[in-house]
């Protein structure tokens, strides 16, 4: 069996969307559905484990467009801080069936774009078969608008 750094358990993976029936929801909302340059948005992803085996050594995934800026020491899991200042590997650890892992953050809108689009992918691995088959599940897309003429009694 091949194991690579990050985490999954080999380096070939398969990717499924959230809405497909792998028993496993992946779900990215933010907290502002329009924002402006400098505007910072919390970011929440939801990881519910629907199937009935444990979604061993999962991993979040979010590469952050270049238009957004993560804000340095808002990671929390399940309300507990995440010291990592990276989006692209934030470990999760074992998600048993049931479980519901929460992952928020906070970023800062940094160009104006039309819309910024956002997705989320889970990695872990589960036993098929006698063997560990790595999957990556892919949230929702969440769509930001940036509105450059959002900003209250205030001009720029």
């Amino acid at each position: 069996m091949n194991n690579n750094s990050t985490c999954g358990c080999q380096n070939q993976m398969t990717c499924l969307n959230s809405s497909q029936d792998c028993g496993v929801n992946v779900n990215l909302t933010a907290s502002n559905t329009v924002a402006r340059v400098c505007q910072e948005v919390t970011y929440t992803v939801t990881i519910t484990n629907n199937a009935v085996d444990v979604m061993s050594n999962a991993c979040l995934v979010l590469p952050i467009d270049n238009a957004l800026a993560l804000m340095q020491g808002t990671i929390t899991i399940n309300g507990m801080t995440y010291t990592g200042d990276t989006l692209d590997y934030v470990p999760l650890g074992d998600i048993n069936p049931g479980e519901t892992v929460t992952v928020t953050y906070v970023v800062t809108v940094m160009q104006n774009q039309r819309y910024i689009r956002h997705k989320a992918k889970v990695k872990f691995c589960c036993c098929q078969c006698f063997t560990k088959r790595p999957i990556c599940v892919l949230s929702n897309v969440n769509v930001l608008q940036v509105c450059p003429c959002c900003c209250g009694n205030t001009t720029n």
